[in-house]
């Protein structure tokens, strides 16, 4: 029995000797190796963002702080910047990076640092890194190179660094801007808070062989909020309330965009202006792009998706034309030939477009009241949305197949055909319109071209055209009945607006058909129909030309306008 005990007594003095011994390994692990894994750790960090960008950057470290038992380490007062002494040596031999980043950190947590890996196998392997205090510039770089394939990250930390682990990013509030370094470029985009969370991020000859990986990552999820964005010249700025952006899904997703006039007030901006210029405000619910290739855009600015879905469009359009005539030409200024001289290759192969709306406010020159031409409940399909020439040698048509309402309820169908090919803006554009009556007609008519229907019924429009940089070619089909014209005048003096009943009764009885088909029941047409553009008018305005030219032809009684007084 004593013998039992006293074994007992001889664990216990083992037991409580081991506690003891352990608990001084402790004690010397939390006194001496932090003081030994700082250094270690601020060497690596110097070998990653030295040896790593080919000493493109240069940093300054207010202070690194280390926990070891706790796998802790903070970092504070971190300052990335580019060497401008490097900078130059590198654009001179046009091999910068397409982007670089400068970052201002005031403090960032390390949670689950691997000590042995750090110490003994020259690896950063981290749990997580968390950051809620920062500020990072991404600078774009116009006609750089990527970084040299034969010495890319994972190669150029080594010795060092054998390789690089870390499980989980989080980046909660943090300030974004991304911008051109030319300033003469107008791209300039701020965000105001970004929040970002990165999964599985390595620095191997592997992950960077990875091209599915986003900044080394295998899933990143990004999202913006309150985007800014100011034009260069300071004519528009731009917003949006949130970006999505998610690898996994290959998604991006923007909601509540717009884009708008610095100067909202009109009589601000054409006192600014100066001229006639449209006053363009555009705006949508949501926006996403199925398929986004982020890595695409990252490198050389490649927008390129599977599909586009656009929901809630609205495009608000204002013309003054009491103002003086913009005369600068706009050939060459076609939608795809805008398209074609973008900065960025555009591979859409399909946008979807839901509940879209456009409506266009002119102030009449002679009148000077304001008429409205709006168009709303727009959906359909856009093919081909490409500035890509292999794509384009492949398939050469930009298409537009697009339904909706007119005038308020009037049925609409419109489609487009755009020759991305044709170096003279070559186009085809056919559609119809049902169902319009006078009054309709006399919001627009009445305040721009000083012309009110007293009565008028539209059964159906039919139109089809094909035209380039200079001219429109085509067909008008329209059938009508009980039209009846009131010229009108405006009164110098008094402001008023009175009719011209004389040369009313000649334009109905002499000049315009009642109606189409006549009373001898044969449908006029107007075939051949052409329209010479002028330099200064715009696409669509060139088509609604042709379409009104076709119409006069239908409505007019050309062998009687030979005996008709001028007006």
């Amino acid at each position: 029995m004593k013998r039992m005990r006293a074994t007992v007594w001889k664990w216990r003095r083992w037991i409580v000797a081991g506690v003891v011994v352990l608990a001084l390994f402790f004690v010397f692990m939390g006194v001496f190796a932090d003081r030994l894994v700082e250094p270690v750790l601020k060497q690596r960090l110097h070998a990653l963002i030295i040896k790593g960008s080919d000493s493109l950057y240069t940093y300054t470290l207010g202070d690194l702080n280390t926990d070891v038992l706790g796998g802790h380490a903070e970092i504070l007062d971190l300052d990335i910047k580019v060497d401008s002494t490097r900078f130059r040596q590198l654009k001179a031999a046009n091999a910068l990076p397409a982007v670089t980043v400068e970052v201002q950190m005031a403090k960032g947590h390390i949670n689950g640092l691997g000590v042995l890996p750090l110490l003994f196998s020259k690896r950063l392997a981290l749990h997580e890194f968390v950051s809620t205090d920062a500020d990072v510039r991404f600078i774009r770089h116009i006609g750089q190179s990527s970084a040299p394939e034969d010495a890319p990250l994972w190669k150029s930390i080594r010795p060092a660094l054998t390789r690089i682990t870390v499980d989980h990013v989080n980046l909660n509030g943090i300030k974004l801007l991304y911008r051109y370094a030319d300033t003469s470029q107008s791209m300039k985009i701020q965000f105001d808070t970004c929040y970002a969370y990165f999964k599985d991020i390595r620095v191997d000859s592997a992950a960077m062989a990875d091209t599915n990986r986003i900044f080394l990552a295998k899933e990143a999820t990004m999202r913006f909020r309150d985007l800014k964005y100011r034009s260069r010249d300071s004519v528009n700025k731009l917003k949006a309330e949130e970006v999505l952006y998610s690898s996994s899904r290959r998604l991006l997703e923007v909601k509540d965009f717009k884009i708008q006039p610095t100067r909202k007030d009109p009589e601000e901006f054409y006192a600014w202006i100066g001229r006639q210029k449209v006053m363009n405000t555009v705006e949508f619910d949501r926006a996403v792009l199925s398929g986004f290739r982020f890595d695409r855009f990252l490198h050389n600015e490649t927008i390129q998706a599977d599909s586009a879905h656009v929901e809630g469009v609205r495009s608000s359009l204002f013309l003054d034309k009491t103002k003086p005539l913009d005369l600068k030409s706009k050939i060459g200024q076609y939608p795809h030939q805008q398209l074609l001289r973008a900065s960025s290759i555009v591979r859409l192969p399909r946008v979807v477009v839901r509940d879209a709306a456009i409506v266009y406010t002119e102030r009449g020159e002679q009148t000077g009241e304001k008429g409205a031409l709006g168009l709303r409940g727009i959906s359909g399909v856009i093919t081909n949305v490409t500035n890509d020439p292999a794509l384009i040698r492949a398939d050469n048509r930009l298409v537009a197949n697009l339904k909706g309402q007119i005038l308020g309820s009037s049925p609409i169908a419109v489609n487009l055909t755009l020759f991305l090919d044709s170096a003279s803006g070559r186009f085809t554009a056919g559609g119809r319109v049902q169902h319009v009556s006078a009054p309709q007609l006399n919001g627009l008519a009445g305040s721009l071209a000083a012309t009110r229907l007293q009565s008028f019924d539209m059964r159906q429009l039919d139109f089809s055209m094909s035209g380039d940089d200079f001219t429109a070619r085509g067909a008008v089909r329209m059938k009508y009945s009980n039209l009846a014209v009131v010229l009108q005048k405006v009164d110098e003096e008094t402001g008023k607006v009175e009719q011209k009943k004389f040369f009313t009764k000649l334009l109905n009885r002499f000049v315009l058909h009642n109606s189409n088909p006549g009373t001898n029941g044969v449908e006029r047409t107007a075939e051949g129909v052409v329209y010479n553009r002028l330099t200064s008018q715009s696409f669509f305005g060139l088509i609604w030309k042709t379409i009104f030219k076709g119409m006069q032809d239908v409505m007019m009684k050309r062998d009687e306008l030979k005996v008709v007084p001028q007006t």
